[in-house]
């Protein structure tokens, strides 16, 4: 496929904000950009107040039906209609392209392509709701209704549309892992996303408070962090949003070390983090773009054992773990983390080989370039 006038389509599964998978998306958007995108949800709303990128905003959208469901992007109900996802995302007519590029946490990999078109498949995560962590969300009430119903042949379904892609490419060695356990499939190529680091100085004097950024999906662990808090005490502040942040406010907002700051701008995250005496990861991350962009700033990290964190955390040098997720084995690690005496240098100094946006498009590009499709 060595053309110069590739015709290019990039899928992902929802634009809802800029969260780590719409960073992705924004530098597949950038080497490419004359694409277009497609995908299940894209409130309208977003060319207005600006919350997504002008990259990605500069690119044709294309949605799906189920889009225009009314009241869909509010509160999350778009999650309720899980069942549909895997119909929609095949009716996609991507036959007039050459290259599909799709960046899945959930159904994109899953797009139906032409026997001429070559399929990349940037996966963050098979779908954790179905697999691995189905529990997790059926304790936290998320629509177990629809999840009862759907989630067995959602396995089948994914596991098909998993042999789709030519070429599967993974956030993580996590989720390497995790596609060979569910999938049966190897992963082609490991590439960290995209992190954008800290560029203001490292500050020795830190404030009395530690930070977690949107820990309210039920596999990030929101509710253990936020009872930890409750029974230690210490001043803790939560930035980001997510599903079940209305029901997390309700029960925590009363106590006065715990802050719910919501959605902040790049310039108030970076001082939230800069200043701040610890960053906790509470749950399982399959890669972790907020705790990297904090120890970018020096901040060490506190975090659960388990998930794409033990990729990026250098035990005792750029934060340390807890093993369990229970109070006393948080507070144990917690203690030993408060009386450390961390070098913030060397604490940011951990992270400098990890991608950020540049370092992470030559990564694609080559990846591109080996398989003969020129950029």
């Amino acid at each position: 496929m060595k053309r110069s006038n590739l015709k290019v389509a990039i899928v992902t599964d929802s634009l809802l904000k800029m969260a780590g998978g719409s960073k992705v998306l924004e530098c597949f958007a950038q080497i490419f950009p004359n694409a277009d995108i497609y995908t299940l949800f894209a409130p309208v709303v977003h060319k207005r107040k600006g919350l997504l990128s002008k990259d990605i905003l500069s690119h044709k959208i294309y949605t799906s039906k189920l889009n225009s469901i009314p009241f869909v992007h509010k509160a999350n109900l778009y999650r309720y209609t899980l069942h549909k996802w895997p119909s929609h995302i095949e009716r996609f007519d991507l036959s007039d392209y050459d290259l599909v590029i799709s960046s899945s946490w959930a159904v994109s990999h899953g797009v139906i392509t032409s026997i001429d078109t070559k399929h990349y498949a940037y996966i963050h995560t098979p779908m954790r709701y179905i697999w691995d962590m189905y529990g997790i969300y059926f304790d936290n009430k998320f629509p177990q209704i629809v999840y009862k119903v759907a989630s067995n042949f959602l396995r089948i379904w994914d596991v098909s549309a998993s042999r789709r892609p030519d070429i599967v490419i993974s956030n993580s060695n996590f989720v390497s892992k995790r596609i060979q356990k569910y999938w049966k499939r190897k992963t082609n190529y490991i590439v960290y996303p995209p992190v954008e680091k800290y560029t203001g100085e490292i500050l020795k004097d830190r404030e009395e408070y530690f930070v977690s950024g949107a820990p309210f999906e039920p596999n990030k662990g929101g509710e253990f962090l936020l009872e930890c808090a409750k029974e230690i005490g210490f001043e803790l502040m939560i930035i980001g949003s997510g599903g079940n942040e209305k029901s997390l406010k309700r029960r925590y907002g009363k106590y006065q070390n715990i802050h719910f700051l919501g959605w902040v701008s790049e310039e108030e995250k970076w001082e939230i983090f800069s200043k701040a005496k610890g960053y906790i990861v509470p749950g399982v991350e399959e890669f972790g773009i907020f705790p990297v962009e904090a120890m970018s700033c020096g901040t060490p990290v506190l975090a659960y054992s388990e998930g794409g964190t033990l990729e990026t955390v250098k035990d005792t040098i750029g934060g340390m773990f807890f093993r369990k997720r229970d109070i006393g084995s948080f507070r144990e690690a917690f203690d030993i983390f408060c009386n450390k005496k961390w070098d913030y240098h060397k604490v940011a100094k951990s992270v400098e080989n990890i991608n950020d946006s540049n370092r992470f498009k030559e990564e694609i590009k080559k990846i591109f370039v080996d398989n003969d499709i020129n950029i």
